[in-house]
């Protein structure tokens, strides 16, 4: 009997909290309600709470206060809070007195669910522990965990021969009988992020192997289920043993039915041939390169016998001249549909695997890079941002993610050149304009008019494209025009500081002999 206490000043909250979840499908038998911290008190007096769901900002005392309260009394409860607020102070108070979960307001009631079974877990596992005896206790956990720990070590190579396989079953006394046969499931989960972000990576992994013991193992205990973390990837692998794999086929298809229902991320699941314990290692290793090849089988189920492990001479090249020609003419649509027509006839041909994703994003990144190169560009620069890092790892998770950074590779090759070839155009265009006018009273700001940028965008434009300033070349310029106006014309010195631009005598007479050396009249 597991009963659970919702408080929150919000009347509407706590209705909504209460009639939204299905409470008896989660073996959950009473659910009281309370809306401030005295009439919660109340409640945990009279009755025993197992969950507290409790709001923190409540009028005179807080959710943190009830918290506090809860554990001096030394009730056995275990705490939800929910804030408006992303607080540190909050959060640290919550992990110092031991509440299970934090969420923030507006709350996802799926998270919340998700947060609630990982709690009546932890409530039941508790209860079953005081069930045994001492013994017991140490036997039952200590036993699973040996197992678990065995499986695991075994997966990982630790110990491969029958010598050693059986010593360490007799060592953890364990019931596992040498001679039988098993078959490996592998669950390999990608694009992991945004689900990771929005449950939270412990509750996420979690229900997954929760789902995992359910589904396939029929187990409410683990002492098969394997957890492996990839780099961008999180992998469960399963051992079986008796099961009928077409059994083992239609349990994988219901997980992943499930799982899509609920998380975004991809799922895919392959089911091993049967092996002796001794090489469940290579078998695991072998399905390892099945996932590496195949990158195109996502959210399906397949036998290892389904897929064959392509040879390395089968790698498609693309065409690097008709590559570089379509850059040449900025044609992304034509690159494109280049790569989906590869794509296509790399699958038909049962080639498209992640060598082939490998070479051709070398070879991409090659043609553009050398374009960006030719005119005078630093990709490595252009590319070193966060997003464009993230996009360029994920290439070789699949086709669709191939294309995504292709697509924004050339997008961003293409804007930034055609930027390059507007900007040259406005320099040679800002110039011009001096040349036509540096008589005139002009500065910056005039120039900048003119063109309809703004001053300091121009300025900096400008500065980036020929390494110095605008002001410094209206004044060479005008030096340059003073120069001959000197050698040939019959104007004094003052007459030509004036012809050229120069209202003040003084200033024209210092910066000449800063440019050239020598004062006008020595000149």
């Amino acid at each position: 009997m597991i009963s659970v206490l919702i408080v929150d000043d919000d009347i509407a909250t706590v209705e909504v909290i209460k009639d939204s979840l299905d409470w008896e499908s989660m073996g959950i038998s009473h659910v009281f309600t309370a809306y401030n911290v005295s009439g919660a008190k109340k409640i945990i007096k009279k009755n025993n709470i197992d969950i507290i769901i409790s709001d923190i900002e409540m009028p005179q005392e807080s959710g943190l206060d009830l918290l506090k309260w809860v554990r001096r009394k030394e009730f056995n409860s275990e705490f939800l809070l929910l804030t408006c607020h992303e607080s540190f102070t909050y959060a640290t108070d919550a992990i110092h007195y031991d509440a299970a979960a934090y969420l923030t307001k507006p709350f996802d009631l799926g998270i919340m669910k998700l947060n609630l079974q990982k709690l009546l877990k932890k409530l039941m596992d508790k209860r079953n522990l005081q069930k045994n005896s001492e013994y017991g206790i140490w036997m039952k956990n200590n036993i699973r965990h040996m197992k678990l720990d065995f499986w695991k070590q075994l997966l990982d190579g630790d110990f491969q021969s029958e010598v050693q396989i059986s010593r360490e079953i007799s060592e953890r006394h364990l019931e596992i009988p040498v001679d039988n046969t098993y078959c490996l499931i592998y669950i390999k989960l990608t694009n992991i992020e945004e689900d990771i972000e929005r449950y939270g990576k412990s509750v996420y992994e979690f229900t997954i192997e929760n789902s995992i013991l359910e589904i396939i193992s029929e187990k409410s205990e683990n002492d098969s289920v394997v957890k492996f973390h990839g780099d961008n990837s999180l992998n469960f692998i399963t051992v079986s043993h008796g099961i009928d794999k077409n059994i083992l086929k239609a349990r994988c298809e219901l997980l992943i039915k499930n799982y899509k229902e609920q998380f975004s991320s991809i799922i895919t699941c392959y089911i091993s041939d049967s092996n002796g314990l001794s090489q469940l290692y290579h078998s695991k290793q072998k399905l390892e390169k099945l996932f590496y090849y195949n990158v195109n089988i996502k959210n399906r189920v397949l036998f290892e016998h389904e897929i064959e492990i392509p040879e390395a001479d089968q790698i498609q090249i693309l065409d690097m001249e008709k590559i570089a020609s379509f850059i040449e003419e900025k044609n992304k649509t034509h690159i494109l549909n280049y790569l989906k027509q590869t794509f296509h006839e790399l699958t038909i041909l049962k080639r498209m695997h992640l060598y082939s994703l490998y070479l051709i994003k070398q070879e991409i990144t090659q043609v553009v890079f050398a374009d960006l190169m030719k005119k005078g560009i630093q990709a490595t620069k252009l590319f070193h941002d966060e997003f464009s890092i993230q996009l360029s790892n994920h290439a070789l998770e699949g086709t669709t993610d191939m294309i995504r950074w292709v697509n924004y590779l050339l997008e961003k090759t293409f804007s930034y050149e055609k930027e390059i070839e507007k900007s040259k155009t406005i320099v040679d265009k800002v110039n011009q304009y001096i040349h036509d006018h540096y008589m005139d009273n002009i500065d910056r700001s005039k120039i900048a008019s003119e063109f309809f940028l703004t001053p300091d965008y121009l300025g900096k434009l400008y500065k980036k494209k020929t390494g110095i300033a605008i002001k410094s070349y209206i004044n060479e310029y005008r030096i340059e025009k003073a120069k001959e106006l000197l050698k040939t014309s019959d104007k004094s010195i003052s007459e030509v500081a004036v012809a050229v631009g120069f209202d003040n005598f003084s200033y024209f007479s210092t910066l000449f002999k800063k440019i050239t050396g020598v004062s006008p009249k020595d000149y």
